[in-house]
């Protein structure tokens, strides 16, 4: 019996933080050949993703693409005034280091 592996995906989540949307194309492939797109916050989570479909997936060319909206409706900015100030500490000194700074 043939199995395709020609398939789409798309699953949404919304939350508190803000809505994370998953998409998965898959098209036939002798070999797992999975090619992830997600956001820069979410690059620590590439590892876990590539062993999550190795378990589930044994073949394919897979294009998974995470996308994250975050919810900024009616809230207001925060300044973390501790981290600001480390921050700025942390300038000067660098600023310091610099023989002829521009």
């Amino acid at each position: 019996m043939v199995h395709s592996m020609t398939a789409f995906a798309r699953v949404e989540k919304a939350g508190v933080q803000g809505t994370l949307s998953w998409e998965l194309r898959s098209v036939n492939s002798r070999y797992l050949e999975p090619h992830l797109r997600l956001p820069e916050s979410f690059r620590d989570l590439e590892g876990a993703v590539r062993e999550a479909l190795r378990q589930g997936i044994s073949r394919g060319k897979l294009e998974c693409t995470l996308r994250f909206t975050e919810e900024t409706t009616g809230k207001p900015l925060q300044v973390d005034r501790e981290r600001a100030a480390q921050l700025i500490a942390a300038a000067e000194t660098i600023a310091g280091l610099i023989k002829q700074p521009a």
